[in-house]
C-alpha cells in the first residue's frame, strides 16, 4: 500500500512532510474501505403512484461517506469518490459507476440515495428514507469521467471502450433528463426541484437535491428561482458529453 501509494499520488516527491503524509494515508484508506456491495430495493415515489412503491432489486457496489453514520450510496458524492478511486484502479471505478448507471430508470433518472439493506435502513430518519423521482442530485460522475478521460484516455480506450460504447446512452438519458426536468420557467435557467415551499421551521429551506443543503437562496422557494450552480452543472455535462 505504501509503496503505491507514492508511486500514484508522490507526495514525498512533492516535499510533503510525514504527518501530513500519514494523514493523507488514513484518509484515503478509509475511502477505499468505504467500498462495499449492496443489495435490496429503494423506495421510490413518482406521479405515477399514489404512495411510495419499490424500485427494483438491484445490486450496488459503492463507497459510502461514512460507514458507520452514512452506510449508504449517495449518487453525487461518489463523482468525487471517483477522482480518487480512479486514480487508485480504474477497473474498480468503472465497475462502480456501471453499478450506478443500472439504476437509471426509463425517464433517465437515478435515485439520490440508494437505501439498500436493513442496516442501511437503521440509520435513516423515516423522513428521508423515500426517494422522488423528480429530484436531482448535482450530477458528479460527469467530473470523473472527464478526469479519467484527461488522464487515462489511452487505457480506457485500449482496455474499456465496449463499456464506454454501453455507458453513453445512459450518460445521455441522465443529461436528457436534467435538461428538461430541471429547467427554470425563462430559457437557459434551471431550478433544483425538492425545497419546501410550506415549512416553518426554516429561515431559508434546505436544498438537499443540490448536495449543498443550506447554501443561501430565496427565503421563499417558488418557480421563480434561477440556480446558478445547477446550470453550471448542465454546461460541465454538456462540454464532457461533447
Amino acid at each position: 500500500f505504501n509503496d503505491k501509494f507514492e508511486r500514484i499520488f508522490r507526495l514525498q516527491e512533492k516535499g510533503f512532510k510525514d504527518d501530513a503524509i500519514d494523514f493523507a494515508k488514513l484518509a484515503f484508506s478509509n475511502l477505499i474501505g468505504s467500498i462495499g456491495y449492496f443489495y435490496g430495493s429503494a423506495q421510490v415515489q413518482s406521479v405515477y403512484t399514489k404512495s411510495p412503491v419499490p424500485y427494483w432489486k438491484a445490486p450496488l457496489y459503492t463507497a459510502v461517506p461514512s460507514r458507520s453514520f452514512f452506510p449508504r450510496g449517495f449518487l453525487w458524492d461518489e463523482g468525487f469518490h471517483g477522482l480518487l478511486i480512479s486514480t487508485w484502479d480504474l477497473d474498480i471505478e468503472l465497475d462502480i459507476m456501471s453499478h450506478w448507471f443500472d439504476l437509471i430508470n426509463s425517464e433517465g433518472w437515478i435515485p439520490r440515495e440508494m437505501i439498500l439493506g436493513s442496516e442501511a435502513l437503521k440509520k435513516v430518519p423515516e423522513e428521508f428514507v423515500t426517494q422522488i423521482s423528480s429530484n436531482a442530485n448535482p450530477p458528479t460522475f460527469f467530473l470523473t469521467l472527464d478526469y479519467i478521460l484527461n488522464t487515462r484516455d489511452a487505457e480506457l480506450l485500449d482496455r474499456h471502450y465496449k463499456l464506454l460504447t454501453e455507458l453513453y446512452p445512459r450518460l445521455q438519458a441522465w443529461f436528457e433528463w436534467f435538461n428538461t426536468t430541471q429547467v427554470g420557467d425563462l430559457p437557459g435557467t434551471y431550478r433544483w426541484r425538492g425545497r419546501d415551499s410550506l415549512t416553518n421551521r426554516e429561515l431559508n429551506p434546505k436544498t438537499l437535491t443540490s448536495g449543498l443543503d443550506d447554501y443561501p437562496r430565496a427565503s421563499h422557494p417558488n418557480v421563480d428561482e434561477r440556480h446558478v450552480d445547477l446550470r453550471c452543472w448542465i454546461a460541465m455535462a454538456a462540454g464532457v458529453m461533447a
